[in-house]
């Protein structure tokens, strides 16, 4: 059987009658019918937790979500599907899951518990709606398709919730038996199920992860992810001026500039299509020619003539320092708080240690818990514990840099001739990344200095050729 495509569609271009218009010229586009995972619509998964969250507090959250919920729905229903029957149909398909869902809240508010895997249950449903409203508009355009849902399909994870992997062995096994017709597919996208038959979510933006790990249970020809923007650039626009469009990214680059901040691609995309040589295509939804994409990541390696090809920015890093003679040289300190760190579900981003300081890069919002699990330590050879929280991590990717004679000192000299203070900063932590720690206040002024010492000079006027060329 011929390969297909697997497309996501993300939640920022799933907006309204438009964005669903869109959806169908994007169908027009492809010879063979594709499997499309899909996004919640915009904004819904955010209502669907806050709902949650205030659900013990306010009486009338389930009225007001379901009410926002049908007239989004509906409004789209009504404009997009003439067939009465097919708009009925998925009316009421649409307001079984609403029921089930009401069903779930209702048992919630009555226990007056949260319980830990009520997110991820409940915020799966966004993805599920967008599925059935799509199911009803093809039908309607008489596009032969089906959902298929991760639960069924077999999308294994681990079991955590709200921050699941995928065991791609695992699904690998059972997803391809779902997918045999000549039809499109429809996913929904964001989560998947665990072993106990539980539904766990893949992290923010985690669409992005399930559409690549469904890409190579299917060994697809590509992973096709649409968006509303022109790809990977050279920086971001609302911070530097002039970012270049960066046509060719390695798997590595692309995976660092996710990992630093990047919000186009979740952090793990790549991790399952580099295992089968899928290659990422990312395109603008927004053009009318779709024959090109915008940025195109595989395993080919292009090098850069400056050797950087982008730099980033991470506002959610913050910094634990540990402080104490001799705490970076005595054995098992380390390893005792990384031990005590995983068993509470905190992850460790980075660590730069010294004789008298190990250096902890934690997401900021998990940063005070790790602090207290520390401290209750009682490790004689911490004298001083320090949380930074108003800090900026800065990126600046492309292969090469760990070879590349000069790139580091540019980098650091761009920021210290702006009287910018560097807090942290490593070269080598991969071949393709050099970051540094900068006071948030300095972050604009950062980023500017670099992008324009990197791109925009005129004595790097080739740079810009190679970007766009």
């Amino acid at each position: 059987m011929s390969k297909k495509a697997v497309i996501k569609i993300g939640g920022s271009v799933l907006k309204n009658q438009k964005s669903v218009e869109q959806i169908l010229r994007i169908l027009k586009s492809y010879k063979k019918n594709p499997v499309i995972v899909v996004s919640a619509f915009y904004g819904i998964t955010d209502k669907l937790k806050q709902s949650l969250e205030s659900l013990l507090n306010e009486e009338n959250t389930l009225n007001s979500l379901f009410e926002e919920i049908l007239r989004i729905k509906s409004s789209i229903i009504i404009e997009l599907i003439d067939d009465d029957k097919i708009r009925q149909n998925t009316l009421d398909e649409l307001n079984k899951e609403l029921r089930n869902l009401r069903q779930y809240l209702q048992g919630i508010y009555y226990i007056r518990h949260i319980p830990e895997k009520a997110y991820d249950y409940v915020l799966s449903f966004g993805e599920k709606f967008s599925a059935l409203l799509l199911k009803g508009i093809f039908a309607d355009k008489n596009i032969a398709s089906e959902i298929v849902y991760p639960e069924e399909a077999g999308l294994i994870t681990d079991g955590i919730f709200g921050n699941a992997s995928i065991d791609l062995d695992a699904a690998k096994k059972q997803i391809p038996d779902s997918f045999t017709k000549d039809i499109v597919y429809l996913v929904p996208g964001f989560y998947g199920v665990s072993k106990k038959s539980e539904i766990t979510l893949l992290g923010r933006g985690g669409t992005d992860y399930s559409a690549a790990a469904f890409a190579y249970c299917l060994d697809a020809e590509s992973l096709d992810i649409w968006k509303d923007v022109n790809g990977f650039m050279s920086g971001d626009p609302k911070h530097v001026n002039n970012p270049q469009r960066i046509k060719h990214l390695t798997y590595s680059e692309a995976a660092e500039l996710a990992y630093f901040g990047a919000g186009i691609l979740h952090p793990r995309t790549v991790e399952p299509v580099r295992l089968a040589n899928i290659p990422i295509k990312l395109f603008n939804i927004n053009h009318t020619d779709f024959i090109e994409a915008q940025t195109v990541i595989d395993s080919h390696i292009s090098i850069h003539p400056k050797v950087s090809k982008s730099v980033t920015v991470d506002n959610n890093t913050g910094i634990l320092k540990l402080q104490g003679p001799g705490v970076g040289y005595i054995p098992g300190i380390l390893s005792e708080i990384s031990k005590t760190l995983h068993l509470h579900n905190i992850n460790i981003n980075s660590v730069i240690t010294s004789q008298i300081a190990i250096n902890l890069l934690i997401d900021k919002d998990l940063i005070d818990s790790a602090y207290r699990l520390i401290s209750k330590l009682n490790l004689q050879v911490l004298t001083k514990i320090v949380v930074k929280k108003d800090v900026s991590l800065i990126a600046v990717v492309g292969n090469g840099m760990t070879e590349a004679y000069g790139v580091a000192a540019r980098i650091l000299t761009a920021v210290s001739e702006q009287g910018i203070n560097i807090q942290l900063s490593s070269l080598g932590a991969s071949d393709a990344v050099t970051y540094l720690i900068v006071d948030k206040k300095d972050t604009n002024k950062a980023l500017q200095e670099i992008h324009y010492t990197l791109f925009e000079k005129k004595a790097n006027q080739q740079i810009n050729s190679f970007i766009e060329n």
